[in-house]
C-alpha cells in the first residue's frame, strides 16, 4: 500500500476510534447529570416545591453536589456536553412553548404592558447592574430572568451573553427565590389591598418570574385570574426570542466599537444556530404545522434536557465565585423586581381601571 494511503488509513481508523470512544467518555457526566435532573423532577412535585420548578432545582442540586463531594475528571467531559449542547437543544425545542398569534390574541392591553415591563425592567437592571460592578453576564441574566421567564430566560440567553456557569447559577437562584416570594406575596397582600381579579391577574403575570409561579399565584384567587394571569405570562414568554435578538445586535456592534478581543478572531452569527432553532419551531407551531398532541411532549422534551443542563451547570460552579458576586446580584435583582413591580402597578392601574 502506497505511503499516502496508509497515512490516510491510520486518520480514518484513529477518526472512527474517536468517535466510538465518545459516548463513552460522555457516559459518566451524562449518568450524573441525568440523576440529578431526575432528583430535580421529582423533588418539584414535592409540596411547597412547585414554585421553584426542575430548573432552579436541578441547578441547586448540582452545586450541592459539587459542594459536598466533589466532581471526578471522568465525568467532566459528560457535564460539559450537557451544559453546552444540551442546553441548546432545550432552548430549541422551547420554542413548542411559543404562539405568536397569542400576541394578537391577547390585544394590545396585553401586550403593552408586558413591553412596558420588559423595556424598562431591563433598561434600568442594566444601568444598576453596571453601577454595582456586576460582570455583563451576571447583570444581563438576572435582567432577562427577572424581566421575561426566570431559569429559561437565563439559560436561553447565557450563550448569547457570555455568560459563565457561575453566572447562571447566581441568576437562576436568585429569580427562583424572589419569584417564589412573590408569589406568597401576592397571595397574602392582594386582599388587603383590594385588588380586583383582572388587576391581580395582570400583576402576577406580568411580574413573577416563572410559569410555574404565575400559575400557582393564579390558581389562589380562582379561575378568572389564572386565566388572565396565564395569557399574560405567556405573552411575556414569546417577547424572550425578539428580546435575545435585539440584545445579541447591541452587544455585537458594542463589542465592535471597543474592539473586543473575545470577537475580534470570530464574530458571532447575529442570531446563533440554537436561537433559529427556536425561533423556527415557534413560527411552525404558531401556524399550526405543528399537531397540537406534540406540543406537551416536545415541551417535556425541552424541560428534561434543560434540567439535565442547568444540573450540569450547577457542578461547575465555584461558590467562591458565587460568595464574591452574591450580594451586589441579590441587590440587583431585588431592585430589579421592585422597578417590574412599580412599572406594571402604575399601568394597570390605567389598564384595569
Amino acid at each position: 500500500m502506497p505511503p499516502a494511503a496508509q497515512r490516510a488509513l491510520r486518520r480514518t481508523v484513529v477518526h472512527t476510534l474517536r468517535l466510538t470512544a465518545l459516548p463513552r467518555a460522555l457516559a459518566p457526566g451524562l449518568a450524573l447529570t441525568g440523576a440529578i435532573a431526575l432528583a430535580a423532577t421529582l423533588a418539584a412535585r414535592l409540596p411547597g416545591m412547585t414554585t421553584l420548578g426542575p430548573l432552579s432545582l436541578a441547578m441547586l442540586l448540582g452545586v450541592a453536589w459539587r459542594a459536598s463531594a466533589g466532581l471526578k475528571a471522568a465525568a467532566l467531559p459528560g457535564t460539559v456536553f450537557a451544559a453546552r449542547n444540551l442546553l441548546r437543544a432545550g432552548v430549541v425545542l422551547l420554542g413548542a412553548r411559543l404562539d405568536f398569534g397569542l400576541l394578537v390574541r391577547a390585544g394590545p392591553r396585553v401586550l403593552l404592558l408586558d413591553l412596558l415591563v420588559v423595556v424598562v425592567g431591563l433598561t434600568a437592571m442594566e444601568r444598576i447592574g453596571k453601577a454595582l460592578g456586576l460582570g455583563r453576564g451576571v447583570r444581563l441574566g438576572l435582567a432577562v430572568g427577572t424581566c421575561i421567564c426566570g431559569a429559561a430566560a437565563v439559560a436561553a440567553a447565557a450563550p448569547i451573553i457570555d455568560a459563565s456557569d457561575d453566572d447562571v447559577s447566581v441568576s437562576v437562584g436568585i429569580v427562583s427565590l424572589l419569584g417564589t416570594i412573590g408569589v406568597i406575596g401576592f397571595a397574602v397582600l392582594a386582599p388587603l389591598f383590594g385588588m380586583s381579579l383582572q388587576r391581580y391577574g395582570l400583576m402576577t403575570g406580568s411580574t413573577l418570574h416563572e410559569v410555574a409561579q404565575v400559575l400557582a399565584a393564579g390558581a389562589a384567587r380562582g379561575p378568572a385570574a389564572l386565566d388572565l394571569a396565564t395569557i399574560t405570562k405567556l405573552t411575556r414568554v414569546a417577547l424572550l426570542a425578539p428580546t435575545l435578538l435585539a440584545i445579541g445586535s447591541l452587544l455585537r456592534r458594542r463589542d465592535a466599537r471597543s474592539g473586543s478581543q473575545r470577537r475580534a478572531g470570530r464574530r458571532p452569527p447575529l442570531l446563533p444556530a440554537f436561537l433559529v432553532g427556536f425561533l423556527a419551531l415557534g413560527a411552525v407551531r404558531s401556524v399550526g404545522v405543528v399537531p397540537g398532541s406534540w406540543l406537551p411532549d416536545l415541551q417535556s422534551a425541552s424541560t428534561a434536557l434543560m434540567t439535565v443542563a442547568m444540573a450540569a451547570i450547577g457542578l461547575a460552579v465555584d461558590l467562591r465565585s458565587v460568595r464574591r458576586i452574591g450580594a451586589p446580584a441579590l441587590v440587583l435583582a431585588g431592585v430589579g423586581f421592585a422597578i417590574t413591580l412599580t412599572v406594571a402597578a402604575l399601568a394597570t392601574g390605567g389598564l384595569a381601571g
